[in-house]
């Protein structure tokens, strides 16, 4: 591709809009900043800074595949600009591709050699994708999928001190075989299909208003749900929404209203600031969360339980989209996992195992009222489409793919 050179005057009045961008970045403007260098590209797209500035614009705004875009953008009109390098190592790091962002940090480092900052973020990249590879080494996906069948919820009791809410209990029938090996017995003879399923009873906690109010302010207090009650919270949780749609239809009944909320990244206090300005979940009051419930913040664990325990309180009015940081990478780098081990050490891993089972049955889309589709990582693009490589494929996808697509794995 040829880019045609500016002119003199063009090429001023780029600079200028670059001057006026870099004022927007600086009072953290990064919007009108990223409008403004697309004027100045437009102008003059020959400058490979004005890219790896709006690159930094939009990994500000976690617009990281923009980031990555520009930075590719810049290298293609200079392949020797190290802060192209840079930029899209930083956009691959936050989109958790540590393999790519670790090669060019390291271009980095080798071009600017003495330089700290390289050295640094190379340095913390390489220990970061170091851990996970060996982490990944000695732990197999099929183990992690198998959490749930394997937690006896019967191995753990509340601790005598414990003050905080209790879930009531209540007793159903479940096929004997369903239960540990210990209760279910070893005589069941298995190969007779028409053999009547035999059925116990079995006493199961559950959740009601009492304790999801009580445990909102259990949480507002700094204080953990016992290991029981997270595990007995998160196999129920994982059990409703397996077999949910990847994209779930919501209608809102009349008489009640939804509310949309964006990321809340484990910011617990500022959940409990939306619930009360614009009232608590109810069977009229419906919220959907579009992703990013973790990371970041401290209280991930917090945000995350009071959550699952609204969905399982209110299934069909408290509704939550899986976001990009409910995935193993992104919680690896972004502080998930380390607070689930420090919380849970005894059964930290075991636990945020289970949690990434749990993520990975969340929803993708949710569809509001036929008309308004609310997706957490955006539109599809049209090589998606079921059509697209066919001949008279129009490639447009359609949202009963979306409702088919399957979701059960990390990204």
């Amino acid at each position: 591709m040829v880019t045609p050179i500016a002119d003199a005057q063009t090429s001023n009045r780029a600079n200028e809009l670059k001057l006026e961008a870099n004022a927007f970045f600086a009072n953290k403007q990064y919007h009108e900043a990223i409008d403004k260098y697309t004027q100045a590209i437009a102008a003059d797209p020959t400058v490979p800074a004005f890219y790896t500035n709006r690159a930094q614009c939009h990994q500000k705004t976690e617009s990281y595949g923009a980031a990555r875009d520009d930075a590719n953008a810049a290298l293609e009109l200079d392949p020797n600009f190290i802060k192209a390098y840079y930029r899209r190592a930083s956009a691959l790091f936050s989109m958790g591709k540590l393999k790519e962002a670790r090669a060019d940090f390291r271009e980095v480092q080798k071009r600017a050699p003495r330089d700290p900052l390289a050295i640094k973020q190379y340095t913390e990249c390489d220990k970061i994708y170091r851990r996970i590879q060996f982490e990944m080494a000695i732990d197999s996906d099929v183990d992690r999928k198998r959490v749930s069948d394997s937690v006896d919820l019967s191995k753990f009791s509340l601790p005598e001190d414990y003050a905080g809410p209790r879930m009531p209990k209540r007793t159903k029938k479940v096929p004997k075989s369903t239960l540990p090996d210990k209760d279910a017995g070893q005589s069941e003879d298995k190969g007779d299909e028409n053999k009547e399923v035999e059925m116990v009873e079995v006493e199961e906690e559950y959740v009601d208003l009492p304790f999801v109010q009580g445990l909102a302010d259990w949480f507002r207090d700094q204080k953990n749900l016992p290991v029981r009650y997270m595990y007995a919270i998160l196999l129920q949780v994982v059990k409703l929404l397996r077999p949910l749609p990847t994209m779930v239809d919501i209608t809102v009944p009349e008489g009640s209203v939804i509310t949309v909320c964006g990321d809340v990244h484990g910011q617990y206090y500022d959940v409990l600031n939306i619930f009360k300005l614009n009232g608590f979940p109810s069977e009229t009051l419906l919220y959907l969360f579009n992703g990013d419930f973790v990371d970041r913040g401290s209280f991930s664990v917090e945000v995350i339980m009071l959550f699952f325990s609204l969905k399982l309180l209110y299934p069909n009015a408290f509704f939550l989209n899986r976001g990009n940081h409910e995935s193993i990478g992104m919680n690896q780098l972004y502080g998930f996992e380390g607070e689930v081990r420090h919380k849970y050490s005894a059964q930290g891993k075991r636990m945020f195992d289970l949690f990434q089972e749990t993520f990975e049955a969340l929803p993708v889309a949710h569809l509001i009222q036929e008309k308004v589709f609310v997706v957490h990582g955006g539109l599809y693009s049209r090589e998606t489409a079921k059509n697209a490589n066919q001949p008279d494929g129009d490639g447009v996808v359609r949202l009963d793919e979306l409702r088919e697509l399957s979701r059960f794995y990390q990204p």
